[in-house]
């Protein structure tokens, strides 16, 4: 291991939420260390519960393609509205999703508009691809709701 990958370490040891982040991307991808989906989710959870955004997003993404832990949209969801809430536009885009198919929660167009326009305002060009389906079209929010 190199001298930069023992620090990161070190750091995420000592509960950085930042170096934890970063650890857990590093088995994800295998950069500095053999690949394991297992030591990213059990990183990323470390960072995400000390509310780190991106770590949460990352978190969400392992439950619901069942990487490095069992499947669980519901858990995905979870994970997503949390880093949502951040102003995560990545989460924004996927809970947008989750919504839109009913995957992990109940359907509700309405809320799948909220969360892509989210993303979408943020630059997100997939949040803003969405947000032009047939399905949605008419679907809009206010601060008094749906119009």
């Amino acid at each position: 291991m190199s001298p930069n990958f023992d620090n990161l370490r070190k750091a995420a040891e000592r509960g950085d939420a930042a170096a934890q982040f970063s650890l857990g991307n590093a088995y994800a991808s295998g950069t500095g260390v053999a690949k394991d989906q297992s030591e990213a989710v059990s990183w990323w959870r470390k960072s995400a519960e000390q509310g780190d955004a991106q770590a949460q997003n990352s978190l969400g993404n392992a439950y619901y393609l069942g990487e490095g832990v069992a499947k669980d949209q519901s858990e995905a969801v979870s994970w997503w509205r949390k880093a949502a809430k951040q102003g995560n536009d990545l989460a924004q885009c996927y809970l947008g999703y989750a919504y839109y198919a009913g995957e992990g929660l109940a359907k509700d167009l309405v809320e799948s508009v909220k969360w892509f326009r989210k993303s979408a305002e943020q630059g997100d060009a997939q949040a803003q691809f969405s947000l032009r389906h047939p399905d949605l079209e008419g679907k809009s929010m206010t601060s008094e709701g749906c119009i």
